[in-house]
């Protein structure tokens, strides 16, 4: 019987637990432990920081998923990893001992290194730093003024950096007082659209020309001092390194991009980790002095791509997760088989950002230079790409396993029990969203007749209640699909939104050779 213990329960490690758990044996066992007792996906955490989810819409309890396909689930910290013994040892006291590890707990933001960082700036990289984003962010425009947007040295994964400041440039614009809204993103990319990518082409062209577009002022290779409660410093450096320029920029809300660092659990394991507590992997992503300890996500230790004036951390994507965790997967199963290991390398980064009302999706191909393929690609469709791609993801966690079909009473279920809850005559919220085609449904007369004498029963209008009835019984049905049907449903789903587009424009490509 073999045992694979996986810390985190994010993105990286709930999709290498399904995969695992479906191809090892029926006797051997998966254990998931998180300090979070929740799922969450990350990508859409700037949209959470400007009101534009709920924490519902991309977080919920992750423990019944995973015991559904009998992977058991521990929450709790990690207090330390042991790999001399194999074992891992718990905050709750627990003592898990393993054959094969995989360590997927993301990150911490390095906070301590920028006096005043964490005090007077806000962050998107939690679920719930993004909802405290969200309550400053309301209580700034009630009084607007200066918005800095920024990202500490050696920060990495830097798109949402952008995808922020396009989110709010557009919302100022949806509340009409960007014009009071001065807005400067601080970067230590030595050019915008770097991206830690490294290789100049299309992409620092297209991204000066949005960030001039949205007059959106930039500063980079800007190395941030310190954080004042009303003022930031950034001295910026040249192409050499030497000093260039001093700024004192004013702010009312400001969000920033910290560096990363491990998780302190896994910091504490000397032997796994670098000096800021990232796991040190080789190109098989698993640790070179313990060959049954692998790391997938954010939390792997990535060298820079290249050398800049200020230091830029590599990319990362939910793409480049997924990729990667499919090699963990096969990786195991080929040590426990005695078969051949497959390389990591060369990596492929990809992604998509948001920009309000349009996006830009990124390809670079492989990730360092020389890279054959660098291209970045401009248009609505992006913006709405991004969006099914968060439901897509989101409902292929919540996928049922093949041989368990799941109640049918869920979400009809908290309707019915809401609604009863409520004193009679208040109106019911509305949770269908207005807009797009009219759909006719025909009711036959008895269904027809039941939902007007339930309806008047509750105080509520028919057809308000009958949407709030349908969109349950959709998300209900979609509980049944197999991963096939999940894939389907996507495919229709996202050619019925192109379909409905206000403005049909494929977008602008950009091409650029390597470097």
């Amino acid at each position: 019987m073999t045992h694979v213990v996986i810390l985190g329960a994010g993105i990286a490690g709930v999709s290498a637990a399904y995969a695992l758990k479906a191809k090892l044996g029926p006797r051997d066992e998966v254990t998931v432990v998180s300090d979070k007792p929740y799922f969450h996906f990350v990508p859409s955490n700037p949209w959470v920081a400007m009101g534009w989810r709920e924490r519902s819409d991309i977080a919920f309890p992750i423990g019944p998923y995973l015991e559904s396909r009998g992977i058991k689930f521990i929450h709790s910290a990690v207090k330390r990893i042991q790999p001399d013994v194999i074992q891992v040892d718990l905050e709750n006291g627990d003592v898990l001992f393993y054959d094969y590890l995989l360590i997927a707990t993301g990150v911490t933001g390095m906070t301590d290194e920028i006096p005043g960082l964490a005090e007077h700036t806000h962050s998107v990289i939690h679920v719930d730093q993004a909802e405290r984003a969200l309550a400053a962010y309301r209580e700034f425009v009630r009084h607007p003024g200066p918005i800095v947007v920024g990202a500490a040295p050696g920060a990495s994964v830097l798109g949402p950096l952008y995808e922020y400041a396009f989110l709010v440039d557009a919302d100022l614009k949806r509340r009409n007082i960007r014009e009071r809204v001065p807005i400067t993103l601080v970067t230590p990319e030595p050019w915008p659209g770097h991206l830690g990518l490294g290789g100049e082409g299309a992409s620092r062209g297209a991204v000066t020309a949005a960030l001039m577009d949205t007059k959106i002022s930039v500063i980079c290779n800007a190395r941030t001092l310190r954080i004042n409660k009303d003022t930031i410093e950034v001295v910026e450096l040249d192409a050499a390194g030497n000093e260039k320029q001093t700024h004192t920029l004013p702010y009312a809300y400001s969000v920033y991009w910290p560096a990363f660092g491990g998780v302190p659990g896994v910091r504490n394991s000397p032997g796994l980790v670098n000096e800021r507590g990232l796991v040190v992997v080789d190109e098989y992503l698993r640790n070179p002095d313990y060959p049954n300890v692998f790391a997938l996500g954010a939390c792997v230790s990535q060298p820079p791509v290249e050398k800049t004036p200020v230091p830029v951390g590599a990319p990362d994507s939910v793409y480049s997760i997924q990729k990667a965790g499919e090699i963990v997967v096969q990786n195991i199963l080929a040590q426990l088989g005695d078969a051949p290991l497959v390389s990591h390398v060369p990596q492929r980064a990809k992604w998509l950002t948001d920009m309000g009302n349009t996006g830009a999706a990124y390809l670079s191909e492989p990730q360092v230079p020389l890279r054959d393929i660098n291209w970045m690609r401009q248009g609505r469709w992006v913006h709405q790409a991004k969006v099914d791609f968060e439901k897509y993801f989101v409902n292929k966690i919540r996928l049922q396993p093949a041989d368990q079909a799941p109640s049918a009473a869920s979400r009809i279920a908290g309707v019915m029990s809401r609604l009863l809850a409520e004193p009679g005559g208040t109106p019911a919220p509305v949770t269908v969203s207005g807009g797009g085609k009219p759909l006719e449904i025909r009711l036959p007369q008895d269904p027809c007749i039941e939902l007007r004498a339930l309806a008047k029963s509750l105080g509520r209008e028919p057809n308000a209640l009958a949407a709030e009835l349908l969109a349950a019984a959709v998300s209900d049905a979609k509980l049944y699909l197999n991963e096939d049907g999940v894939e389907a449903m996507a495919r229709s789903r996202r050619e019925l939104l192109v379909e409905d587009l206000p403005e049909r424009q494929p977008g602008v490509e950009f091409h650029g050779g390597g470097t």
